[in-house]
C-alpha cells in the first residue's frame, strides 16, 4: 500500500461478465502464485529414482545400466511434462469458469460497479456488495482486465474488473486507484 493517498474521484464501469473475463482472471491470478516447495521435491523424487536404479544397478551390465538410467530420464521428463501440462491447462481453468458461471447465475447478470478511495460498491439485479480496500490486497493488470487479489494463495477470492466496462474507457483512473491501495504484479 502507498503511503501517500492521492484523491482520484469514484470511477465507473457497467459490465456483464463473461466466461472469457473470468478465464482471464484465473488465469491472471494462477500465473502468479508461488510454489517454491515444488522444485525441492522435484529434485528429491528424482535423486531417489536415480538412487533406486543404481542400488539395482550392481547385478546389471554396463548395457542394462545405460538403458535403465534412459528409461529413468525419459518417465522424469515425461512426468514433468504432464504435471505441467495438467496444472497449468487452460482447459481446467474453462472446466472451472463453466462451474461456477453455472452454479451462480448472478455472475452473468448486469454489474454496475463504482471504486473510489473507500473501496469497492458492486451492484446487479440481484446482489449488492461494498469491498473495502483491506480485502483485495493486490492487483494484476492484464490486457482485457484489472483482476483483484485477496492474497498470493491459490484458493484466494478475485475480483475481474474488464476494462470494456469502464464508463470513460480510460483505465488511467482506475489504474491510479488500485497503485494507491493494493500492490501490483506485473504480468509475465
Amino acid at each position: 500500500m502507498s503511503s501517500e493517498q492521492v484523491t482520484v474521484g469514484p470511477v465507473e464501469l457497467s459490465y456483464t461478465l463473461t466466461q472469457d473475463d473470468w478465464l482471464d482472471g484465473f488465469i491472471a491470478h494462477r500465473r502468479h502464485v508461488r510454489r517454491p516447495w515444488l522444485v525441492p521435491l522435484l529434485i528429491a523424487a528424482a535423486v531417489v529414482g536415480v538412487l533406486l536404479a543404481s542400488r539395482d544397478s550392481r547385478a546389471l551390465s554396463a548395457g542394462d545400466v545405460a538403458a535403465l538410467a534412459l528409461a529413468v530420464s525419459v518417465a522424469i521428463v515425461i512426468g514433468l511434462l504432464l504435471f505441467r501440462f495438467l496444472v497449468t491447462a487452460r482447459w481446467m481453468y474453462r472446466w472451472q469458469v463453466r462451474l461456477i458461471m453455472r452454479g451462480n447465475p448472478w455472475l452473468s447478470e448486469p454489474i454496475r460497479a463504482t471504486v473510489d478511495d473507500t473501496g469497492l460498491s458492486l451492484t446487479s439485479a440481484s446482489r449488492s456488495e461494498t469491498a473495502a480496500w483491506s480485502n483485495y490486497l493486490r492487483y494484476v493488470e492484464t490486457d482485457r482486465s484489472f483482476v483483484l487479489r485477496a492474497s498470493e494463495r491459490l484458493g484466494a477470492a478475485i475480483l475481474v474488473l474488464p476494462k470494456r466496462g469502464l464508463v470513460t474507457a480510460e483505465p488511467a483512473p482506475l489504474r491510479a486507484l488500485l497503485e494507491t491501495h493494493c500492490r501490483q504484479r506485473h504480468t509475465d
